[in-house]
Formats: structure tokens, sequence, C-alpha cells
């Protein structure tokens, strides 16, 4: 069944039904009737049904060959999605995809993971829109984004997480190229500072108040923005210290002026980066195709953290100061 089906015949069958005649099929596919006959009869001995009428006007349907034909062209249909689709993947045609992005993920994670996808995929439209956490959910639901990328946290009814990986806080000072640049500095040095923090309408905000209150700060910022690059651009004309979230593997070191030393406290929460999807959307599959590019970005990040958790479990402690070799 699946030879005659995946055959000419498939083709041969719906012309039969569709034009009413052997003859007419034969015609309209350049081949002759013959051939048509011969295929026809073939598969009517292998189903052990007659699929057609024989009536002296033409050929009718059987109830047998009602249901194949209905099942080869719902396979036709298939078929031509699965085309479709294909030449998606290949790149053959153009297509567009929509992500919403939070600020925190716009500095280093979002160029990294979309970077080469661009390169590989030339030719699809990639189009992302920056806003809050709590906004990503919404645009996702609305099919405003295909998919998006959110710190909020879970349960985000409407939506699934298919990939998740956590961000952590480093501090953000104006380089000081007369003195070495710490490796970390304390939440109370840092709250003694003069700061320049996110306001409410950034997810790293939440944070930010919670390591202010583990140690009993009081928060006394000389600024508060939206926009974590003018945080960064006061930060580097020395008005103060910064905070900001960044992902295992991120490159730290970078010359803009600026140095991320990490926050010696511990018990500092991390933040969770999800990639959330509406479950109940059908997406394009361009959009799949990028999704799952994300997804491999997540999954390698976090096998990127285990292996570097593993290295600090294994490795052997210290010898005491003083101690004999």
């Amino acid at each position: 069944m699946s030879r005659l089906l995946f055959s000419r015949f498939a083709l041969y069958l719906d012309e039969i039904a569709r034009l009413g005649s052997i003859r007419k099929a034969a015609e309209k596919l350049n081949v002759s009737a013959s051939a048509i006959d011969k295929q026809l009869v073939r598969a009517e001995e292998e189903l052990g049904v007659p699929l057609f009428e024989r009536l002296p006007r033409g050929m009718r349907l059987t109830s047998a060959g009602e249901i194949l034909i209905h099942g080869v062209r719902e396979w036709q249909k298939d078929l031509s999605r699965i085309r479709f689709e294909i030449e998606e993947l290949k790149g053959l045609r153009r297509g567009e995809v929509k992500i919403a992005v939070p600020q925190e993920t716009v500095a280093d994670f979002l160029p990294l993971a979309l970077a080469r996808f661009m390169q590989e995929h030339p030719r699809i439209r990639n189009k992302v829109t920056v806003v809050d956490s709590d906004r990503v959910r919404q645009m996702v639901i609305d099919g405003i984004a295909d998919f998006g990328l959110t710190f909020s946290p879970q349960p985000l009814p409407g939506v699934i997480a298919t990939r998740s990986t956590r961000f952590h806080l480093r501090a953000v000072l104006a380089a000081d190229g007369k003195l070495p640049a710490p490796d970390s500095i304390s939440l109370d040095e840092f709250f003694r500072s003069p700061t320049i923090i996110p306001d409410a309408s950034v997810h790293l905000r939440d944070t930010i108040d919670i390591a202010a209150a583990k140690i009993g700060a009081r928060l006394q910022p000389v600024l508060t923005t939206n926009s974590l690059e003018l945080m960064r651009s006061m930060v580097r004309e020395g008005s103060g210290y910064g905070l900001i979230a960044v992902f295992s593997g991120a490159p730290i070191k970078r010359d803009d002026g600026l140095i991320y030393p990490r926050l010696s406290d511990r018990g500092i929460p991390p933040l969770t980066l999800s990639l959330i999807v509406d479950p109940q959307r059908s997406l394009s599959m361009t959009s799949i195709v990028v999704r799952r590019h994300f997804e491999a970005y997540f999954d390698q990040l976090e096998a990127q953290a285990s292996a570097t958790q593993d290295l600090q479990v294994i490795a052997p402690a210290a010898p005491p100061a003083g101690s004999a070799s």
C-alpha cells in the first residue's frame, strides 16, 4: 500500500477522479491510456476492491475509491507542506521571526546567540523588540512575538518555558588605568558608594532590592533609569557604581572603559532567563528553526555551567599557608 501511494498512480487516481475518464487523464498527464489502465487494474487487484464504476459516460469512484482518493489528497497536502518547510529550512525561502527580549540580554547574551544564526541564514529577517520582562509574556500570547526571553518567575500562565539558564549579578565600575582591577567587591562596599541602578520597570531591580535587604543596606541611588546603557555610560563618566546581570560564559573583559568585578557575598539570588512560547500557536518553520537555535544555545550554556561546577568540586583544596609541601 505504501508503494501504491508514493507512486505515479496517486497522480493517475486523482486525475481520473477529477475528469471522470482514463482517456482525459492520459491526455492531461501526457501518458498512454493503457499505462494508466494497467496501474488502475493492478491497484484494484492489490486492494481486492474496485475503485471506480465503469459507466457508459465515464468513471465514477466507488466507496473504496472515495476513501482512497481522500487519503491520497491528504497525503498530497502534507507533502506540499513538508516540501515548503524543507525549502524554508534550507534557506530557499525568505522568512521573518519576531522575538521579544528584556534589556538584560541585549549587551551579551542576545548578540552571541543571534549573530551565528544570522550568518548561517542571511535571508531570514529577525525582528527583535526590547521590553520589560513582564511585557514579553503578553507579546508571546498576543502573537506579536513568535517566542520570547524573560526573567519573569514561573509559573507563567498562557506560555511554557522550553529552556532556562541562570544570570548572576556583577558590579559595574569605571576602569582606572593606574590601579589593578579588583576581582570582586562586597555588597557593603557597593552600597556605601554612589549607585546608579535600574528603576522598577527593569527586572534586575528586584534582585538588587533583595541584595540590599540581605545586608540591611538602605538604597540611596544617585540615579535610577530604565536604560542599562545609560547606566553604563554614567558609570564610565565616574558618577557611581552600577550593577548588571551576566550569564555563565559571558565575556567579562571588554575594551569599554568599564570593569565588572564579582560580588563576593554569597546567597545573592540568581536571575533565571527562560525561553517561552505559546503552546497553542502554530509557528512557521522559520520561527521554529530560530527557536531551536536558541534552545541549542541555552543547552550549550547549561553544559558549560555544569562543567565549571564539576571542576570546582573536584579541584583539590589549596594547602594551608606555611604547610610542608
